[in-house]
Order: structure tokens, then sequence, then C-alpha cells
């Protein structure tokens, strides 16, 4: 065993039950080297996401961070480099830490980071779409290496600076992810408010990124920083949706009411989308405290704090509605949330509220993976789960 500690070893089952596992890891055995596969699999309801916010926290906690892959070596034949950084997770490892090793130990750091940046510039292109596969959608800023204008969701101003794009256009934006990760049979039938629906979530949540997660508590720039959002469709078999309940329980109930979206449909069709950042979290960003002069109790009501109407810590703000409009589009559409912050692991199952007030506070109960209390993460992902659901 080398003197600094275990290797952390990354599950390449992409599921929240493994995240928390691998945060739990982080917050016990730091370690500056990670073992990651080259794929994931069992991507569900938010989890590949997670796995990147556990990535995330661990580049945060240790001074250099060094990666332990399966790719063969330097040469790279089969070009597993690139398996890897079409990853989400596997493009943020990769912009993230500040070393790389192929299987026989030799060090791949630049050919991997060079791969990893090429991606990234499709990925903040106004065509993202062209480097991802199957129905899949990404956006990624890395803020420590200057890259945080993806041309999607960001416009120039007057003084060349970058500035987040209108609520208009994060309308064009889901329009554009709808397009892409639904097929046309099914697309051609979705309501028209799906996309504004969809938008006014996108722009509500990618702006709490862009206002809250660029610097750390103390209002330095953080070392390392991704900001993204990621958005895929389930098609999932009723055969099949045991193993998504059974793997996170709290999806439970929620699953039990789905349908398919229509007569002569076999799957149930969700939308997923999850934003993540690396900032100092929901709780710091709207009390203005750091995480470690906040109680567990505090920062949970801190937390649900950002759920109330014209909820802001910024003297100026663009709207002053942020998440509680996203409450309301869920109530509307029956979907669900998770949260993950901090020390706090939530989830509220809107469908249940539908009816509820606007402004009310969404029911946000507490998901813990096996009885263990959240190990700390570090930044904030939230993950929405939409039924598609289409007109007869």
């Amino acid at each position: 065993m080398r003197k600094d500690g275990p290797m952390l070893l990354v599950s390449k089952s992409m599921t929240v039950a493994a995240a928390e596992k691998l945060l739990v890891e982080v917050d016990r055995v730091p370690s500056s080297r990670a073992r990651v596969p080259t794929r994931g699999q069992h991507h569900q309801a938010g989890g590949e996401a997670a796995i990147l916010q556990a990535l995330v926290t661990w580049t945060q906690k240790v001074e250099h961070a060094s990666l332990a892959t399966f790719v063969p070596d330097e040469t790279d034949p089969d070009r597993q480099q690139d398996a890897f950084t079409r990853q989400f997770f596997g493009i943020g490892a990769a912009l993230l830490c500040d070393e790389a090793s192929a299987l026989d130990g030799a060090s791949i750091f630049p050919s991997l980071r060079t791969s990893a940046l090429q991606r990234l510039e499709v990925l903040q292109s106004e065509r993202p779409r062209d480097a991802s596969r199957g129905p899949q959608f990404e956006v990624l800023c890395a803020d420590h290496l200057n890259r945080s204008a993806p041309r999607l969701l960001y416009d120039l101003d007057r003084e060349a600076q970058p500035m987040l794009k209108s609520t208009e256009s994060f309308i064009g934006l889901a329009a554009i992810i709808r397009q892409t990760i639904v097929p046309p049979e099914l697309s051609r039938s979705i309501s028209e408010t799906f996309d504004d629906a969809l938008g006014a979530a996108l722009y509500e949540l990618f702006r709490n990124t862009d206002d809250h997660a660029r610097l750390d508590d103390a209002g330095d720039k953080l070392k390392r920083s991704l900001r993204g959002l990621q958005a895929r469709r389930h098609a999932i078999a009723p055969s099949k949706l045991v193993e998504l309940v059974e793997a996170s329980p709290p999806l439970a109930a929620f699953c039990r009411r789905l349908k398919p979206p229509r007569a002569g449909n076999r799957d149930i069709q969700l939308i997923e989308i999850s934003v993540l950042d690396s900032g100092p979290g929901y709780a710091a960003a709207i009390s203005g405290k750091a995480l470690s002069d906040l109680s567990p109790d505090e920062e949970a009501e801190a937390v649900r704090q950002c759920f109330l109407k014209h909820a802001t810590s910024k003297e100026r703000s663009r709207s002053g509605l942020g998440l509680c409009n996203v409450v309301d589009i869920l109530r509307e559409r029956g979907g669900f949330l998770r949260l993950r912050t901090g020390r706090q692991s939530l989830y509220a199952d809107l469908g249940l509220e539908e009816g509820a007030a606007y402004g009310t506070l969404p029911e946000l109960q507490s998901w813990t993976t096996g009885g263990e209390e959240p190990a700390p993460a570090s930044g904030s992902l939230m993950t929405i789960l939409l039924p598609l659901v289409l007109d007869q």
C-alpha cells in the first residue's frame, strides 16, 4: 500500500447507490488515486451524474488527483481513451484529474486530457449532439480550464463577456434536447407546452450554477470546477421496472404509478435531466455561511429555504422565482426530483402534490442508502424525472 492510502474503486454501475457508496469511501478513506472503469452501465435516474458528483468531491478533497484507467497503453490502438471521454463521468474525470495512468502504470495524462478537451469543444459548440451517442444530450463547462461558456447556453455582452442566455433561448434548447432524445414517432405527439416547461426548468436550474457555483464559500475561484447538464430518455419495459425500483427505493411509489404514454406502447418513457456543479452547495449559497459553520439541521433548513418563492442570496435577481418554478412545473407534469448537496440527499415525488398552491414548499424527504447518513458531497446535483405523456 502506498503512503497516499488505498485506491478508490469507482463502480461501473452508474447508480445513485453506487455514487453514495463512493462518497462514503471518499469521506472515510482519503486517497489521491482512483481506479475508474472505461465504460459505465446501468445508467438510471441520474446515476451517472451522481458518480460524476462523487468524483468532483474526491478531486476537491485531495491535492493531487490521479486516475488509474483500464486503457492498455498510451498508443491505445482501440481508442479506449476516446471511449472513456465519451462518457459523462469519464470526460469529467479527465478534466478534473492531475495525472492519469494506463493499465500498466504508464502515464497517459497528456493524451487523455487532449481527448477530453477535443470532446469538450464539441459539447460547447452549437452541435453538442455530435459528441454523444444514443438518446442523450450533454453540455459541460470546465471553469478551472477557462472553458465556461458553451454557445447554446451563453451569449457575449458588449464587453465580450459571457452572459447566460434568456429563458426563451433555453426553451429553444429544450426543443433541441427533445428532438435529440425522443424518437420522431413520439416527439410529434408531445404536448406543445412541453418545450416551454422543460426550457423554463433548465433555465432556472442552470442559472443557479451561474449565480452560485463559480466560487467557493470564501469567494475564491475553485481549483476544480465543472458545471453541466445531461439529458437522456429512459424507455423501461414493465418487466424491467422492478430493477429500477429495487436499486432506488424512493422511486418505488413514483414508478408504480407510471404508465406507457399511450395505447399500443409497451414501454414507460421517462425524460431525465441532471444539472450539476462544483460550488459550495445550496445551503452555503442561501445562508452565506460555510458548510462547516452550519449544523445538519441548519443546513437542512437552509436548503428548504432555497425552494421558497423569491428566495435568493443575490442583491440582484433576474426572476426571483428560481426553484419554485421548477417545482411548479414538476407538479403539473407528475415529475420527480432528487437533490444532492452538502450533507443533504433529498427527494420529492411531486406527482403526489398536484394542485398544491404555487410557492408551496415541496415535501422533501431524506434519501438514504443502506440506512447510512449521507456523506458530504461537493457542489449540487439536481435530477428531475418527467414522464413522457403524449396527446391522445
